[in-house]
């Protein structure tokens, strides 16, 4: 493949992936497999049950004070919680967000303009 090939993605091998980014390995014939992240895609990551908590935010204190709390809900809850903070204002606004702090769960906005505490937090989940 040659210098332009490699730059506009020219003889790429394209890997399937679930919704999750894990690669998706064709099974055998015959064997089962199992779908461990829960997706129904037939991936085979380890978190079935996984909640994202995404907060969005320019990077102010009222933003860094919701990813604080959300961060110790992910440390202090039982199951696996995926914390991810974003700042890009390209992304805040495709999310539909008006006012920051804001916090996604799941995809989900549950709250604009609002540091929610930790045991707040804890009952969305």
């Amino acid at each position: 493949m040659g210098l332009f090939g490699k730059m506009f993605g020219k003889g790429k091998e394209e890997k399937k992936s679930c919704c999750c980014e894990m690669e998706i390995v064709e099974a055998p014939e015959g064997e089962e497999t199992t779908d461990a992240c829960g997706c129904g895609r037939g991936c085979e990551a380890p978190f079935g049950d996984a909640v994202t908590l995404t907060v969005l935010g320019p990077g102010c204190k009222r933003c860094h004070e919701l990813n604080d709390n959300a961060l110790a809900v992910a440390a202090k809850s039982g199951r696996q919680v995926n914390v991810e903070y974003v700042t890009d204002p390209i992304a805040i606004a495709e999310a539909g967000i008006m006012s920051t702090p804001a916090l996604l769960v799941d995809g989900k906005v549950v709250s604009q303009g609002k540091v929610l505490t930790a045991s707040e937090i804890e009952g969305l989940l």
